[in-house]
């Protein structure tokens, strides 16, 4: 897993990164505090904690860095209190000898790192391996656990090398509690309190927001040691980069105007990623034809599929309440209110009390949000139309046409040029050029009561871009194609021109975005395309 982390394809994480990668000086002064990393599911926890693992493991040598991903699949306290605790010694050997490999090269048996302890010639690596041996002989689960658990702020004591300890999935920790109670506590993932609230070993959670929120806030005082650091999708412009360095990856040809659906996927990487890799498989070509029936697989039989009905399995794990429970989901998706909580047990055939209960999983599940007094769906359409396809195939047993039209029937009707106004013309590749384009877009300004102050710098852009920035770019009798659009407080101006792999130079991409709001450029089938983007007034788009 280490060895293929690297920061490409990584896109619109700066500043999260920055503020992660900081904590390792805080450590140092010993001023760190803990952090709750939260966000919904797919939008990039995981793999924003490897990048920052990988940072402090490749650009530091003062802080120890530890990675750790809670499992459920252990059957004793020892066995995961022994993953633990070996993980870290092999991370920290490796970060000591700043050899990733060791972390690659096998899976370790106890007894391989008790070997691997002793050839290191790490006094405290050595002494630290001889005392859990010890505890291990007493038999004592929890007290193995807690010293497992301790290790990162124990090495600290005795180094003086602080350790930043990040652990993702840590809500499986209550589930393995649940199942592996001892003594009548399953609660023992508390023990990590006394660890969380050292400065100078400050841990990183993340896992299911719901789930989490419940145990850091509600069941201890966790909340109270860690920092909350939100994880929101990625920016539209990230979004776009995404979505095309992995089409290009790939081979895959885009023939639709991303910007028209990308806010489908609210910025999550995972729906992104995974919708690539369903059109990949499904043609070589994305075109507004494919795009529906594509993202129509992926939502009824793909991974993000697979992904939201094996965890909503998890969580309703009885059989005769998941019915009810993709009812009441479908229900309250559909209004979005509370109007399903009025009348619930005659809308669900179900008794009044176990209302309560499928709420309490739904929630856990992330499939739904509460509040103090309301409860509401969780802002995401993609598993919005999950649900609705699981709903009625499951429950209406709906033909398969019933299906796709209550999935994508009104979205397609409503999404790129059937709701975008545009203009789209074509500009012999003269060396006059720019004043024609320049005079079309003034016309089309008019057209949409754009007032001359927001299109004068985009004229002015336009101008610039044709007699400086491509002005080499040899067309022989093609032509240019410019398409002008109208979207939401957007107006773009696209223009194709027949060159392949055109890069704008630095100077010119500076140059050009001192007019602009945005600026793309992306290679296509018929050569490149470059998208300038200005932001205006909702007022004036309203009028228009």
């Amino acid at each position: 897993m280490y060895s293929q982390l690297t920061i490409k394809n990584f896109f619109g994480r700066d500043n999260e990164l920055e503020i992660l990668r900081n904590i390792h000086s805080e450590a140092l002064s010993g001023n760190a505090t803990g952090i709750f990393l939260s966000g919904r599911n797919g939008i990039g926890k995981t793999e924003i904690l490897r990048q920052t693992f990988y940072h402090l493991f490749t650009s530091q040598n003062e802080v120890i860095p530890f990675f750790y991903t809670i499992k459920t699949a252990f059957t004793s306290i020892e066995n995961i209190s022994k993953d633990y605790f070996c993980t870290f010694i092999v991370q920290s050997l490796a970060f000591l000898k700043k050899d990733i490999s060791m972390m690659n090269a096998c899976i370790y048996s106890l007894e391989d790192i008790v070997l691997l302890a002793k050839e290191s010639g790490v006094q405290w690596i050595i002494d630290a391996m001889n005392s859990f041996l010890e505890v291990k002989k007493n038999s004592d689960p929890l007290n193995l656990f807690l010293f497992a658990i301790s290790a990162p702020s124990r090495s600290y004591l005795t180094t003086g090398i602080p350790v930043v300890a990040m652990i993702d999935d840590f809500h499986k920790m209550r589930k393995f509690c649940e199942i592996n109670t001892t003594n009548n506590n399953s609660n023992f993932w508390m023990l990590f309190e006394s660890s969380v609230k050292s400065p100078y070993t400050p841990h990183i959670f993340s896992g299911y927001q719901a789930e989490l929120n419940k145990m850091f806030f509600e069941d201890s005082l966790f909340g109270e040691y860690l920092e909350l650091f939100n994880l929101t999708g990625l920016a539209r412009e990230d979004s776009l980069k995404l979505f095309t360095t992995s089409c290009q990856a790939f081979g895959l040809n885009i023939k639709v105007n991303l910007f028209d659906y990308i806010e489908l996927f609210h910025g999550n990487p995972f729906y992104i990623k995974n919708y690539i890799h369903s059109a990949r498989q499904a043609s070589k070509v994305l075109s507004e034809d494919n795009f529906w029936l594509i993202y129509l697989s992926e939502v009824t039989k793909g991974k993000t599929f697979m992904y939201w009905t094996s965890i909503l399995k998890t969580y309703v794990p009885h059989f005769d309440l998941r019915k009810p429970s993709l009812i009441f989901l479908y229900q309250l998706y559909q209004d979005r209110s509370n109007a399903v909580l009025l009348t619930p047990s005659e809308s669900l055939s179900i008794r009044q009390e176990e209302i309560e209960n499928i709420i309490n999983l739904l929630q856990a599940s992330g499939t739904v949000e509460t509040g103090f007094s309301e409860l509401k769906p969780a802002d995401d359409n993609v598993l919005i139309d999950v649900i609705k396809g699981l709903y009625f195939r499951e429950i209406e047993k709906a033909p398969w046409n019933s299906i796709k039209d209550a999935i994508i029937g009104e979205k397609y009707q409503c999404s790129g040029l059937h709701k975008t106004p545009s203009f789209n013309i074509t500009i012999p590749a003269t060396t006059k050029a720019e004043l024609v384009a320049v005079k079309t877009i003034e016309h089309i300004a008019e057209n949409f009561n754009i007032p001359p102050d927001v299109i004068g710098p985009l004229q002015i852009a336009l101008t610039d871009l044709f007699a400086n920035a491509i002005k080499t770019v040899e067309t022989g009798l093609e032509d240019y194609h410019l398409l002008f659009k109208l979207k939401d407080n957007v107006f773009l101006t696209e223009i194709t021109i027949p060159q392949k792999n055109f890069v704008l130079s630095g100077n010119d991409d500076i140059r050009l975005r001192t007019y602009l709001d945005n600026l793309t450029v992306e290679n296509i089938m018929s050569g490149t395309k470059i998208t300038l983007i200005k932001e205006i007034s909702r007022d004036v788009v309203s009028a228009s």
